[in-house]
């Protein structure tokens, strides 16, 4: 599971790897992985969707296809539906900060 889950947020940062250039990368990562995070808590809060999109237009240095994509990828892959808390982001983190070396 935590295999899966990994390759997910790795493919899910790695699309996205160099998309600002303003910010640099462990601040990229960790907005990132924080960004994550919360969609995670408001899809278990029952937030539809669409409002986590509304909630999430305030987080800097990330597209606005980045957040579609997460938001898609939290609330409807399968194998996210038991991710949250510290451990989830600490893994998107790390697997972001990964991409930097490829």
């Amino acid at each position: 599971m935590k295999t899966i889950i990994a390759s997910l947020v790795f493919a899910l940062a790695s699309t996205t790897a160099y998309a600002n250039a303003d910010m640099d990368r462990q601040s990229y990562c960790s907005n990132y992985a924080s960004m994550l995070k919360s969609i995670a808590a408001w899809r278990d809060q029952g937030m539809s969707p669409e409002k986590t999109l509304e909630l999430m237009r305030g987080v800097k240095g990330v597209s606005l296809q980045e957040k579609k994509d997460a938001i898609n990828a939290v609330y409807f892959d399968k194998s996210l539906a038991n991710s949250r808390g510290t451990e989830f982001g600490n893994q998107a983190r790390s697997n972001c900060l990964a991409e930097k070396s490829k």
